[in-house]
């Protein structure tokens, strides 16, 4: 483990906020630079930043290795990390993406929530947005299996999606719920030309986004835009086309997840409720080979916070006959009080590629959080690994 400093750190200015979109961007100066060395392996980085008085926060990043081919590429979703940060988070200023979390004057939006939100800014809480929430233990466990995996981010995807045809499986972790129009139609063609899909999340592919560059810097792609829709209903977004920050399923864009995922978001519980039951479906697939699950038995503990379903309102993704199942039917009453059914499914894509999605956010608990591994969930996970053609090493 590499350690710096002490470095001497400096005040720096607060963050303006964009009084129309309600962006916040830092313009600080560096007080350090990283220069990665060039035998790094490529993964996922947390840096501890650790202060004269002993208070800590973090820093996250991803190192990549574009000249390595590797059996797995694993996508950390900061789209997503930044659409929930509220950074400074003071009840007075910070501004994500909801209203939520969102304070201060009401913006185009209609609320105070943001329409954009920048990277040239730190992640509100410990620093490390989303991921020690649900990816750091897929990561753990797969690095700990002995597979072979590299790593980048959803704005790689966004910016140059064909480093996608240099693995034979693309995983997605908990929470990959902002896409580009770059990104989904890089990962379908990914699909399309025979490689694998791992969602091993829900309530991805959700809302579309659009990169921008900085205003402070020009530097591109460091805003996420997301006008998404004003409460009156209309989309506030000055973009109107194929690229409109809406729902990935309205009617506008007609491109609903499901038919890329095999299931697509329906509802949740609170964060920190009991979580459902997964409830085993077909258990005659290949996916439960070795399990011992038999249809209608439970696992624990993996169901929310988040689910997707399989809806029967929208199309199924296109499939090699036979092959869509879905392969859990989890009841569950959702927050706003309705009773509902989360689904896991499969299929195999007519290029020879296998999708799955979980349909869960926490199925990676099952996977390493103490208190919740479940050797089942490891070996389900094991067999679609090695149906993409990704096995531990010895």
């Amino acid at each position: 483990m590499q350690s710096i400093g002490p470095l001497q750190g400096v005040a720096q200015p607060a963050c303006p906020v964009d009084s129309v979109t309600g962006l916040t961007e830092c313009d600080w100066t560096a007080s350090y630079t990283l220069t990665v060395p060039t035998n790094w392996t490529s993964g996922v980085f947390m840096v501890q930043l650790t202060n004269a008085q002993g208070s800590q926060n973090y820093i996250t990043f991803v190192v990549r290795d574009d000249a390595r081919v590797a059996d797995i590429m694993f996508q950390q979703a900061v789209n997503t990390y930044q659409a929930y940060n509220n950074y400074p988070d003071d009840n007075a200023t910070g501004k994500s993406l909801y209203d939520f979390n969102s304070f201060g004057a009401n913006t185009v939006a209609g609320t105070p929530r943001a329409a954009k939100v920048s990277w040239n800014r730190p992640y509100a809480d410990y620093g490390g947005g989303q991921f020690l929430t649900w990816d750091y233990y897929f990561v753990r466990w797969l690095e700990r299996s002995g597979y072979d995996v590299k790593y980048s981010t959803d704005v790689d995807t966004h910016e140059n999606s064909a480093r996608l045809l240099n693995s034979k499986a693309f995983l997605s972790g908990g929470h990959n719920e902002y896409w580009s129009k770059a990104m989904y139609d890089g990962v379908q063609q990914a699909r399309d030309a025979g490689i694998h899909l791992g969602f091993f999340g829900a309530n991805a592919v959700y809302w579309q986004v659009r990169l921008e560059a900085s205003p402070l810097s020009g530097i591109a792609d460091r805003v996420v835009v997301c006008y998404k829709n004003s409460p009156d209903g209309h989309s506030p977004d000055p973009v109107q086309g194929p690229t409109t920050t809406i729902l990935w399923r309205d009617p506008f864009l007609n491109r609903p997840e499901q038919q890329l995922m095999g299931v697509q978001f329906t509802g949740q519980i609170a964060f920190n409720a009991p979580k459902p039951l997964y409830v085993v479906k077909n258990s005659s697939s290949w996916v439960y080979a070795g399990t011992g699950l038999a249809d209608g038995d439970s696992i624990p503990g993996i169901v929310g916070y988040e689910m997707d379903s399989s809806m029967s309102s929208v199309p199924l993704p296109t499939s090699v006959a036979g092959t869509y199942q879905v392969l859990s039917q989890s009841p569950f009453t959702d927050g706003g009080g309705p009773a509902m059914t989360a689904n896991s499914s499969i299929y195999q894509a007519p290029s020879g590629a296998w999708v799955f999605g979980a349909g869960t956010t926490s199925w990676s608990w099952g996977l390493d959080l103490a208190g919740t591994v479940d050797p089942r969930i490891q070996r389900i996970t094991a067999n679609l690994l090695q149906r993409f053609g990704a096995s531990p090493s010895p």
